[in-house]
């Protein structure tokens, strides 16, 4: 067994403030040393770091500083990933997302939340949630020209981690050949500008590499160099205690159980006694610490370590080892002769290993594969154009002799003239060829880049009015009903401005509008994707607004619940642009065969019938719910409100049968 364990890569401390006025650069720069306080607190005091980013983010907040604002919201989201709370962890990560600034450093922290998430979902076991994550980092730091070699890093050994764990064969894998040699010149880098701190994590993640393609004495050799460079550093003890952990499952690959059960054992001693309860390296200690046993024949005691082991992982939903423990347990039980037993740990391993996950490890590895010919493809098309390069210096070579000669040979015979003519027809004719073989790559080109725009085209404009329009309205509003709140004569001009800055950016939006899932939907499914946005449109305005889901709750189709989702966006934008609405009433129901949805206010209600002003919203609708052989009913009256019934048709749809 192989295993790497991941280090997430660090946003830089020595970060700027955003624009903010002079009379606030104390109160900034006193924010940013108090979430540097935090950061120094965030191993060993968890809750006094919690704390001070607590405070750092209200301080941030009243000042509208961004940057303190992300940072924040980052350092509590690491805090509790540190105290096994994934779910709070996952939610500040993403609250952070949304407040990083547009420069450098923001892009920066974008990357380093991308990897911290996509830790979060790798020791769940949700690897195609990881997996997107750690490119989304990638496509970050390529997109943005993101240069430092400690960011680098960390995106690189965050993909290359991934993949010594889903690989079954990396040995030969071209693609991991490829990151190595990315991560060994950042290494080369690192030695030259003696970069102590770059190096030790370059060692982590070598040791790693090395364990996973067999070579255990190389993969010690990077294990100890990252030991010593962490004590000289005081560097986190979480990475010291994954490295032990590493350096007993080397001699666990050499069958050396006692060697390995040695380090074991000086990792859960690096482990403070108040956090082991409910820390996962101690619960990985003594899953590793029951595979030695086991290999030992020490069947009572793997089963004593790795029993407990096995349910502590579970309550914490640490479903990573939990495969390697049932194995364990199921060798352990087959020693002693308990066969019954020993069968249901093997067939709980045997479920595991032949799981959904394995599907989608296989998906992902075939969609690496699909990018291998993707390249491949770019590298015949950069050795064509080479070759056209070629072709042109050697008939700009040709001519020049040519002309050369034709000059100091003018009374040449007639046959050489014959010659002359012959070759220089011969180049006319292979000028020709490149001329034309380039016109029909540009044509290619266009015809594909056309292509393209027309699909982009339909697509933003089926959702340039429903998604990105009515987040910004609910935006709008709740600045609105804060500027009447807080309007003071020193707080007027800046939400003037805000004001002014949203309506620019609603403008903007319009026209680069694109079609993205919202996250929370991909997660979670329609039922809490809709009460978390109706909450939000809740607390920016003085609407009330009651949600009820009723009938079995189940993940749909992912068509149906996007459409679904959107139709309710756009009657909530509706109600809050143009009902002028106090109450409201957002009912889902969930049927055999059908979706029905049905928004309700108590506003001023729609025009009469028949004055054609049916807005682009309930037109849109309509063929959103056409698509599913849906149907739209609308039931209103002046003065009294307006009631939107919409029925969708899941007879046709594959429905997940996994439940929320």
């Amino acid at each position: 067994m192989n295993l790497l364990f991941s280090g997430i890569a660090k946003a830089q401390e020595n970060n700027p403030q955003t624009m903010v006025t002079g009379s606030h650069l104390r109160d900034t720069a006193s924010i940013n040393k108090l979430i540097k306080r935090a950061d120094a607190l965030r191993e060993q005091a968890i809750d006094s770091a919690i704390k001070l980013y607590d405070q750092a983010a209200q301080s941030s907040l009243l000042l509208n500083y961004n940057w303190g604002i992300a940072k924040s919201y980052f350092g509590l989201s690491r805090c509790y990933n540190n105290k096994e709370h994934q779910e709070k962890s996952v939610a500040y990560a993403r609250q952070s997302l949304a407040w990083c600034p547009d420069d450098i450093h923001g892009h920066e922290l974008t990357a380093s939340l991308y990897l911290a998430l996509s830790e979060t979902y790798y020791y769940q076991n949700r690897l195609d949630s990881c997996s997107w994550y750690r490119y989304a980092a990638l496509r970050e730091l390529e997109n943005n020209q993101l240069l430092s070699p400690r960011m680098q890093l960390g995106v690189l050994c965050s993909i290359l981690q991934f993949w010594l764990n889903v690989h079954e064969d990396i040995h030969n894998d071209l693609y991991i050949r490829e990151i190595v040699h990315r991560i060994n010149h950042i290494e080369h880098i690192a030695l030259a500008t003696n970069d102590s701190s770059l190096l030790m994590k370059i060692y982590f993640h070598k040791g790693g590499y090395y364990n996973n393609i067999g070579q255990n004495d190389s993969a010690r050799f990077y294990c100890d160099r990252h030991l010593e460079l962490g004590r000289a550093l005081n560097a986190s003890p979480s990475m010291a205690i994954a490295t032990l952990l590493n350096i007993g499952l080397t001699y666990m690959g050499d069958k050396l159980p006692e060697r390995a059960l040695q380090y074991y054992q000086k990792a859960i001693d690096e482990i403070p006694i108040e956090r082991r309860s409910e820390y996962r390296y101690f619960i990985f200690a003594r899953i590793f610490q029951g595979e030695a046993y086991s290999m030992q024949h020490n069947w009572k005691k793997a089963i004593a370590f790795t029993e407990p082991a096995l349910e502590k992982a579970y309550k914490l939903k640490i479903i990573h080892l939990i495969d390697h423990g049932h194995k364990t347990l199921a060798d352990a039980y087959e020693g002693l002769g308990q066969f019954r037993k020993a069968n249901e740990h093997r067939k709980q391993y045997s479920l595991l290993r032949d799981s959904l996950q394995l599907v989608q490890k296989l998906e992902m590895m075939y969609d690496m594969e699909a990018k291998y010919r993707i390249s491949d493809k770019d590298k015949q098309i950069a050795q064509k154009e080479l070759a056209i390069e070629r072709n042109e210096s050697r008939i700009r070579s040709k001519n020049f002799w040519i002309i050369a000669i034709s000059a100091g040979f003018v009374l040449i015979s007639l046959i050489s003239m014959l010659i002359y003519r012959n070759n220089y027809h011969k180049q006319t004719l292979q000028s020709e060829k490149i001329r034309n073989l380039r016109q029909e790559m540009e044509i290619a080109s266009l015809q594909a880049m056309v292509n393209g725009e027309e699909k982009e085209r339909s697509r933003i404009a089926r959702e340039l009015h429903d998604g990105i329009g009515g987040t910004l309205g609910a935006i709008r509003t709740r600045v609105s009903a804060l500027m009447r709140k807080y309007k003071t004569v020193h707080t007027n001009d800046d939400f003037t401005e805000l004001m002014q800055m949203l309506e620019e950016a609603s403008a903007d939006l319009r026209k680069t509008a694109h079609n993205l899932m919202p996250e929370i939907l991909l997660q979670e499914g329609l039922a809490n994707a809709s009460r978390l946005f109706c909450e939000r449109v809740r607390k920016g305005h003085m609407l009330q607004i009651d949600t009820e889901i009723w009938g079995k709750i189940r993940r749909l189709p992912g068509d149906v619940e996007l459409t679904a989702y959107r139709i309710i966006q756009e009657l909530m934008h509706n109600i809050l642009k143009h009902a002028g609405a106090t109450q409201a009433l957002v009912q889902i129901v969930f049927h055999e065969t059908q979706l029905c949805i049905t928004v309700e206010d108590n506003g001023r209600g729609l025009p009469a019938a028949g004055t054609g002003s049916e807005g682009m919203g309930l037109r849109t609708i309509r063929e959103r719910a056409k698509l599913l052989n849906g149907q739209v009913d609308t039931v209103s009256t002046p003065g009294q409100g307006t009631s939107v019934y919409i029925e969708l048709d899941l007879a046709g749809a594959k429905q997940n049968s996994l439940e929320q």
